[in-house]
């Protein structure tokens, strides 16, 4: 399937990805209060650049079964997501202060990134550059949820971990994959290559964003 000869292409890209450190911290409950409220900072700025992303795929669309898909995975994003961040952002931050520079380096590369491919290329290499995302933390929520079990009602990052472990994120994130390798019979070897290409450079740069959320750096 198209979706795992990506990921098995990448497969210590992808490992990074998804077993980074700040994630084993997230896990156990140790990571700080403050890199996680920077992290969620990054997040909530990024995920809206993230819904225009598929603003682009949909402009990318050939079809309408192409449209309808890049249309309910933005719904989805909006409703969901983005209505968490905004919760737990009441910790003490004020969203509507946000300004260009409380955006970091690393969330401008990524962001910007996802922009280009949907620029420069068509719709497989743009839902490819959007898959590291979707499915990634789908795959992190579930590993998490399988070494915790139940998890703590004191966990200080419950609300995350049960939001990405839902059943309803689990299911959404499959039938993304199930989209993405609908195309495996038309990708010939440069296309995949191609696709590769832009699957390790979304795959570095959510490694990239983790990573900036240890060490608390803009720039």
């Amino acid at each position: 399937m198209l979706f795992e000869k990506l990921v098995k292409q990448n497969e210590n890209l992808w490992l990074d990805y998804v077993n980074h450190e700040f994630v084993k911290q997230l896990e156990s409950g140790t990571l700080g209060r403050e890199n996680f409220i920077f992290y969620l900072k990054q997040d909530y700025i990024y995920l809206i650049n993230y819904a225009k992303a598929y603003a682009r795929l949909a402009i990318n669309a050939k079809t309408p079964a192409e449209l309808r898909f890049a249309l309910k995975c933005q719904n989805e994003l909006i409703q969901g997501e983005l209505l968490l961040h905004q919760s737990i952002l009441e910790l003490g931050i004020d969203t509507a202060k946000f300004s260009a520079f409380d955006e970091s380096v690393v969330n401008i590369a990524y962001s910007r990134y996802l922009m280009s491919v949907g620029e420069s290329g068509d719709f497989l290499d743009m839902l490819v550059a959007l898959s590291a995302c979707a499915v990634g933390y789908a795959v992190i929520g579930k590993n998490i949820r399988r070494n915790l079990g139940q998890i703590p009602a004191n966990h200080p990052y419950k609300e995350w971990i049960d939001t990405y472990s839902s059943s309803e994120f689990l299911k959404e994130a499959d039938e993304f994959v199930a989209f993405l390798n609908s195309y495996e019979n038309v990708v010939n070897e440069p296309k995949f290559q191609r696709l590769s290409e832009i699957f390790a450079n979304v795959t570095r740069l959510e490694i990239c964003f983790w990573q900036h959320g240890l060490k608390m750096e803009l720039q």
